[in-house]
């Protein structure tokens, strides 16, 4: 373990406010490692940003240049390697055992802009003044913002409003136009869908957790309703903002062609349509979920392969892509819907 105290000492964590250190220190994981173990390994990137705090490690980058690095050194403050650069390093345990921490590099980098947006942010922003931040670290957590450039993260908490909600308040309604994506700060809230017998609890939101993305993507309406489960504070973002931050860069297109060559390699073609249009024009050997199944059926998919999301309009399968990403997917959209895809597998 590490404490406030000492993590003061090592670079960049020197320049972030104490009262953010907690929950920096959760985001931590620690190793212990014995000689000749690699921290890092040319030609393999890692996700994490290492650092040391017991050993001896032996750092040889891809030009032949060699390093020591020592926990006693000041070299120990600032990081082994991250994922920037652990490609084009080795780092080798060169005492009887080494000791030390690392983070999700994506996650401190994110974090360090928020602390400068935080930081220069006016007193009465709606990003000073909270109880507890735990919701910038669910936000930051999400894999749609990791896959942000970190200009957008800075924009992304610059454009954000506030909205206080009361218990059994409904953020937003099934069926309704989609015009703000919502993060709880403070709080709790219920995701309900419509059913045949009346209406069904589906999903539990808690701090950091970002809602009603998908009708901002799909520019279709709400597939769901939220209501507050207890009273809280949202940070919310508008439609247009939203598509220019967070989207774009998110949902991926793929063309037919490209997307035939990843699917002969063993990627999945997911039909989100629903399942009487599947029925009557489906491409044999795709798997059929309705973009309002996905996280009921979520199972079905393999984490491992990629995913090809399609359907006979754009705003459907990118909605479900969108999903798909946030729960960890390799994902993409199919240009120009299943026709487009059936006239290439025809030529």
């Amino acid at each position: 373990m590490i404490k406030a105290e000492e993590l003061q000492q090592y670079f960049p964590f020197n320049a972030i406010k104490l009262k953010f250190y907690p929950l920096i220190l959760r985001e931590f994981e620690f190793f212990d490692m014995s000689k000749g173990e690699q921290l890092y390994t040319i030609n393999r990137r890692a996700e994490n940003t290492k650092y040391l705090t017991k050993g001896i490690i032996k750092v040889v980058n891809d030009k032949g240049r060699e390093k020591i690095i020592k926990s006693t050194s000041l070299s120990s403050k600032y990081p082994i390697g991250d994922a920037n650069k652990s490609n084009t390093l080795d780092a080798t345990v060169a005492s009887s055992s080494a000791t030390g921490f690392q983070i999700n590099s994506t996650f401190l980098d994110h974090f360090k802009v928020w602390c400068d947006v935080h930081d220069k942010a006016p007193a009465d922003s709606p990003l000073r003044g909270h109880d507890s931040y735990e919701w910038v670290v669910g936000l930051l957590k999400c894999q749609s913002v990791q896959m942000l450039p970190q200009g957008n993260v800075g924009e992304l908490f610059e454009e954000l409003e506030t909205r206080t909600v009361k218990a059994g308040e409904e953020v937003i309604a099934e069926g309704d136009p989609g015009d703000f994506c919502y993060i709880i700060a403070d709080g709790e809230a219920e995701v309900f869908q419509c059913v045949a017998e009346g209406e069904q609890k589906v999903a539990d939101l808690h701090k950091g957790h970002m809602f009603g993305e998908a009708a901002l993507v799909s520019s279709e309406p709400r597939n769901a309703s939220v209501r507050m489960k207890t009273d809280g504070l949202l940070m919310k973002l508008a439609r247009q903002k939203f598509t220019r931050l967070v989207k774009a860069h998110v949902v991926r297109w793929i063309t037919a062609q490209a997307a035939i060559d990843k699917i002969t390699r063993g990627a999945v073609l997911l039909d989100v349509r629903e399942t009487e249009e599947f029925e009557r024009q489906g491409i044999r050997g795709s798997l059929n979920i309705p973009v309002n199944q996905i996280r009921k059926q979520i199972k079905r998919l393999d984490l491992s392969k990629e995913i090809i999301t399609c359907s006979n309009l754009g705003s459907r399968c990118a909605s479900a892509a969108f999903t798909l990403t946030t729960l960890g997917y390799d994902v993409y959209v199919l240009q120009g819907g299943i026709n487009n895809l059936i006239r290439t597998l025809n030529i």
